[in-house]
Protein backbone atom coordinates (compact mmCIF):
# COMPACT_ATOMS: atom_id res chain seq x y z
CA UNK A 1 0.00 0.00 0.00
CA UNK A 2 1.40 3.29 -1.12
CA UNK A 3 2.27 6.29 2.27
CA UNK A 4 0.73 9.41 1.59
CA UNK A 5 1.86 12.74 3.11
CA UNK A 6 0.63 16.21 2.12
CA UNK A 7 0.55 16.21 -1.91
CA UNK A 8 2.86 13.79 -1.74
CA UNK A 9 2.33 9.57 -2.77
CA UNK A 10 4.88 6.95 -2.53
CA UNK A 11 4.53 3.41 -3.25
CA UNK A 12 6.44 0.03 -4.29
CA UNK A 13 5.10 -2.13 -6.82
CA UNK A 14 5.74 -5.36 -9.06
CA UNK A 15 5.12 -4.60 -12.85
CA UNK A 16 4.06 -7.81 -13.87
CA UNK A 17 6.04 -8.80 -17.59
CA UNK A 18 4.79 -11.80 -19.25
CA UNK A 19 0.90 -11.11 -18.75
CA UNK A 20 1.18 -7.25 -19.39
CA UNK A 21 -0.75 -5.99 -22.18
CA UNK A 22 1.13 -2.44 -21.91
CA UNK A 23 4.42 -4.19 -22.37
CA UNK A 24 3.03 -6.28 -25.15
CA UNK A 25 2.30 -3.39 -27.10
CA UNK A 26 5.29 -1.19 -26.70
CA UNK A 27 7.31 -4.35 -27.56
CA UNK A 28 5.23 -4.78 -30.79
CA UNK A 29 5.50 -0.64 -31.14
CA UNK A 30 9.06 -1.04 -30.94
CA UNK A 31 9.55 -4.08 -33.30
CA UNK A 32 7.10 -2.41 -36.18
CA UNK A 33 10.05 0.83 -36.26
CA UNK A 34 12.57 -1.74 -36.93
CA UNK A 35 10.42 -4.52 -39.33
CA UNK A 36 9.50 -1.45 -41.43
CA UNK A 37 13.20 0.55 -42.17
CA UNK A 38 14.64 -3.16 -43.04
CA UNK A 39 11.64 -4.25 -44.67
CA UNK A 40 12.39 -0.99 -47.04
CA UNK A 41 15.88 -1.87 -47.21
CA UNK A 42 15.25 -5.39 -48.40
CA UNK A 43 12.95 -4.41 -51.04
CA UNK A 44 15.06 -1.68 -52.63
CA UNK A 45 18.05 -3.93 -51.96
CA UNK A 46 15.78 -7.15 -54.01
CA UNK A 47 13.80 -4.37 -56.54
CA UNK A 48 17.22 -4.11 -58.36
CA UNK A 49 18.24 -8.29 -58.78
CA UNK A 50 16.90 -10.28 -61.32
CA UNK A 51 15.98 -12.88 -59.25
CA UNK A 52 14.65 -11.64 -56.11
CA UNK A 53 14.14 -13.83 -52.88
CA UNK A 54 11.28 -12.19 -51.60
CA UNK A 55 10.67 -14.89 -49.52
CA UNK A 56 14.00 -15.72 -47.90
CA UNK A 57 13.91 -11.30 -46.56
CA UNK A 58 10.53 -11.92 -45.21
CA UNK A 59 11.74 -14.92 -43.33
CA UNK A 60 14.95 -13.20 -42.12
CA UNK A 61 13.15 -10.36 -40.97
CA UNK A 62 10.25 -12.80 -38.96
CA UNK A 63 13.48 -14.99 -37.49
CA UNK A 64 15.28 -11.42 -36.34
CA UNK A 65 11.52 -10.30 -34.65
CA UNK A 66 11.18 -14.30 -33.25
CA UNK A 67 14.76 -13.84 -31.83
CA UNK A 68 13.95 -10.41 -29.79
CA UNK A 69 10.65 -11.85 -28.51
CA UNK A 70 12.25 -15.18 -27.23
CA UNK A 71 14.75 -13.00 -25.52
CA UNK A 72 12.36 -10.88 -24.10
CA UNK A 73 10.45 -14.05 -22.73
CA UNK A 74 13.55 -15.55 -21.35
CA UNK A 75 14.60 -12.53 -19.70
CA UNK A 76 11.41 -11.89 -18.20
CA UNK A 77 10.63 -15.44 -17.06
CA UNK A 78 14.21 -16.56 -15.96
CA UNK A 79 16.08 -13.00 -14.82
CA UNK A 80 12.97 -11.45 -13.43
CA UNK A 81 10.55 -14.07 -12.57
CA UNK A 82 7.52 -12.39 -14.36
CA UNK A 83 7.68 -9.14 -11.82
CA UNK A 84 10.21 -5.83 -12.32
CA UNK A 85 10.01 -4.64 -8.70
CA UNK A 86 10.08 -0.48 -9.02
CA UNK A 87 9.29 2.53 -6.70
CA UNK A 88 7.02 5.11 -7.73
CA UNK A 89 6.11 8.87 -6.41
CA UNK A 90 3.87 11.49 -7.12
CA UNK A 91 4.48 14.89 -5.42
CA UNK A 92 3.70 18.67 -6.71
CA UNK A 93 6.42 18.63 -8.97
CA UNK A 94 5.57 15.73 -10.75
CA UNK A 95 5.69 11.62 -11.26
CA UNK A 96 8.73 9.66 -11.25
CA UNK A 97 9.91 6.01 -11.33
CA UNK A 98 12.69 4.14 -9.84
CA UNK A 99 13.81 0.69 -10.93
CA UNK A 100 14.23 -1.97 -8.64
CA UNK A 101 17.65 -3.90 -7.43
CA UNK A 102 16.91 -6.56 -9.81
CA UNK A 103 16.92 -4.85 -13.07
CA UNK A 104 19.60 -2.48 -12.04
CA UNK A 105 22.11 -5.91 -11.24
CA UNK A 106 20.81 -7.11 -14.84
CA UNK A 107 21.53 -3.93 -16.00
CA UNK A 108 24.95 -3.44 -14.40
CA UNK A 109 25.49 -7.54 -15.19
CA UNK A 110 25.17 -6.71 -19.20
CA UNK A 111 27.54 -3.59 -18.78
CA UNK A 112 29.98 -6.06 -17.44
CA UNK A 113 29.51 -8.57 -20.32
CA UNK A 114 29.22 -6.24 -22.85
CA UNK A 115 32.43 -4.77 -22.22
CA UNK A 116 34.67 -8.12 -21.88
CA UNK A 117 32.90 -9.83 -24.49
CA UNK A 118 33.32 -6.21 -26.67
CA UNK A 119 30.04 -6.11 -27.65
CA UNK A 120 28.86 -2.61 -28.88
CA UNK A 121 24.92 -4.30 -28.88
CA UNK A 122 25.07 -5.65 -25.66
CA UNK A 123 27.14 -2.55 -24.31
CA UNK A 124 25.15 -0.29 -26.03
CA UNK A 125 21.47 -2.23 -24.89
CA UNK A 126 22.62 -2.32 -21.28
CA UNK A 127 23.19 1.45 -21.35
CA UNK A 128 20.04 2.33 -22.92
CA UNK A 129 18.71 0.05 -20.26
CA UNK A 130 20.42 1.78 -17.39
CA UNK A 131 19.46 5.53 -18.65
CA UNK A 132 15.82 4.25 -17.46
CA UNK A 133 16.42 3.02 -14.07
CA UNK A 134 14.79 6.14 -13.37
CA UNK A 135 12.05 8.34 -15.65
CA UNK A 136 10.16 11.79 -14.12
CA UNK A 137 7.86 13.52 -15.93
CA UNK A 138 6.67 17.38 -14.75
CA UNK A 139 3.05 17.70 -14.65
CA UNK A 140 3.20 20.90 -16.74
CA UNK A 141 4.30 17.99 -19.89
CA UNK A 142 1.48 15.90 -19.38
CA UNK A 143 -1.26 16.07 -21.63
CA UNK A 144 -2.91 13.05 -20.92
CA UNK A 145 -3.63 11.10 -18.28
CA UNK A 146 -5.37 7.82 -19.02
CA UNK A 147 -6.73 5.62 -16.03
CA UNK A 148 -6.95 1.86 -16.92
CA UNK A 149 -8.79 0.53 -13.06
CA UNK A 150 -8.76 -2.95 -14.56
CA UNK A 151 -4.88 -3.18 -14.34
CA UNK A 152 -4.59 -0.41 -11.81
CA UNK A 153 -2.76 1.42 -14.12
CA UNK A 154 -2.40 4.93 -15.01
CA UNK A 155 -0.85 5.99 -18.19
CA UNK A 156 0.93 9.73 -18.43
CA UNK A 157 1.43 10.95 -22.22
CA UNK A 158 2.93 13.73 -23.72
CA UNK A 159 1.53 15.34 -26.49
CA UNK A 160 2.99 12.36 -28.75
CA UNK A 161 3.29 9.07 -27.04
CA UNK A 162 3.18 7.46 -23.44
CA UNK A 163 6.27 8.85 -21.04
CA UNK A 164 5.19 6.93 -17.66
CA UNK A 165 2.91 4.14 -16.09
CA UNK A 166 2.41 4.42 -13.20
CA UNK A 167 1.48 0.61 -11.20
CA UNK A 168 -0.55 0.23 -8.71
CA UNK A 169 -0.08 -3.02 -6.06
CA UNK A 170 -3.67 -2.31 -4.67
CA UNK A 171 -7.16 -0.47 -5.31
CA UNK A 172 -6.74 2.23 -2.83
CA UNK A 173 -3.26 2.96 -3.95
CA UNK A 174 -4.84 3.76 -7.50
CA UNK A 175 -7.99 5.80 -6.59
CA UNK A 176 -5.50 7.92 -4.32
CA UNK A 177 -2.78 8.04 -7.71
CA UNK A 178 -5.51 9.12 -9.86
CA UNK A 179 -7.05 11.75 -7.37
CA UNK A 180 -3.61 13.67 -7.09
CA UNK A 181 -2.89 12.64 -10.88
CA UNK A 182 -6.16 14.61 -11.87
CA UNK A 183 -5.48 17.69 -9.17
CA UNK A 184 -2.01 18.10 -10.42
CA UNK A 185 -2.67 18.01 -14.34
CA UNK A 186 -2.85 21.71 -15.72
CA UNK A 187 -6.10 23.39 -16.27
CA UNK A 188 -5.90 22.78 -20.22
CA UNK A 189 -5.06 19.17 -20.12
CA UNK A 190 -7.87 17.21 -17.97
CA UNK A 191 -7.47 13.71 -17.45
CA UNK A 192 -9.33 10.66 -19.82
CA UNK A 193 -11.99 8.91 -18.36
Amino acid sequence: MGRQESGRLEWQAAIPLLDNPFLWIDLLKALAVPFVAFGAVFAFILANDDRPDWGGALKTLAIAIVAVVALFVFAAAVIFRNRLEARFVLDEKGAAYASGRAARTAQKAGLLAGALAGSPLLLGGSLLASSMNAVGIRWRDVRRATPFRRWRVITLSNSWRPMLRLYCPDGETYERAWRLVSASLPAGNPPCR
